[in-house]
């Protein structure tokens, strides 16, 4: 890659994390290559029309996919490992020098000493781990460098549509159900700064190189969270926060489904996973809520 004028992959740049990053990277005069299943979405052709190169295709398909890109899949918690290491062959046979990748926070409770007071479900537990596997084969690649950044609750969940298909009481009852306690913050990130941050971290490889960034800018009480959503909305109605009881969280669990994956207590701990000062120094600029 020429950092004259470099040629940045950008994996699921029609997504939130994505599409901030080729925005950001178009605005330097960057080359911005991507993939896209259907080139006629409306997210696909506003990249295309910024000067994003798109090519037709998906992360199973060898001739389409040049570098790195995941997705998870609840189904089978080793398919993102397998496309990991096919993007990270792709990449590297490319003569890629530098990889970002973007995982979640949670990943970082796989580390030594990182664990929280309460575990998460073997459920969950699976998908951290899933987590963990594609940024080791990101690591253990042969790049030049690499980064990666482990995001905590993104602030764009509340945004439409993407609320209706997670968070649908929301708009629809104006209250969110929730594992957090009224005592305790939930740690937020703008994907607006997941994508200024991989930008400084593509700037300054060397700087960057083998970091693990937790990414939250800000931490906030749920309830001071829904006052400010509902300020924004602004047609009077409050938003209100439902605090699921332990018989709540403990149904689903027992039963096995995937609801559990709104219900895992051990995202109270989250917010020691990243540290918002150190953030600050590296990379200034940290969003709010509001």
């Amino acid at each position: 890659m020429s950092y004259e004028n470099p040629t940045i992959f950008v994996s699921m740049a029609t997504g939130t994390q994505g599409g901030a990053l080729a925005r950001q990277l178009r605005g330097l005069g960057w080359n911005i290559r991507a993939t896209a299943r259907d080139l006629h979405r409306p997210e696909a052709k506003t990249l295309q029309d910024i000067g994003v190169h798109l090519t037709p295709g998906d992360w199973d398909d060898e001739d389409a996919l040049p570098f790195i890109g995941y997705t998870a899949n609840l189904l089978d918690f080793e398919a993102a490992h397998r496309r990991a290491q096919r993007a990270v062959r792709l990449a590297r046979d490319a003569g890629v020098t530098q990889a970002i990748c973007t995982t979640a926070l949670g990943a970082a409770m796989l580390e030594e000493g990182k664990a929280p007071p309460i575990p998460p479900t073997p459920l969950f537990a699976q998908h951290f781990a899933s987590k963990r596997r594609v940024e080791k084969a990101v690591e253990e690649g042969g790049f030049d460098s690499w980064t990666v950044l482990r995001p905590g609750f993104f602030m764009a969940n509340f945004l439409d549509p993407k609320v209706r298909f997670r968070y649908a009481d929301v708009p629809e009852k104006g209250q969110w159900a929730n594992v957090m306690t009224p005592d305790m913050t939930l740690g937020l990130v703008d994907h607006e700064y997941i994508a200024k941050f991989a930008t400084a971290a593509f700037q300054d490889p060397a700087r960057f190189n083998g970091i693990r960034a937790g990414l939250m800018t800000e931490e906030l009480p749920v309830h001071e969270m829904l006052d400010q959503l509902a300020e924004a909305i602004g047609d009077g109605r409050a938003l209100k926060a439902h605090f699921m009881t332990d018989e709540e969280i403990d149904k689903p669990i027992a039963e096995g489904s995937w609801a559990v994956f709104s219900r895992e207590r051990c995202v109270r701990y989250m917010d020691v996973l990243a540290n918002t000062k150190e953030l600050e120094v590296l990379v200034p600029g940290l969003t709010t809520f509001k």
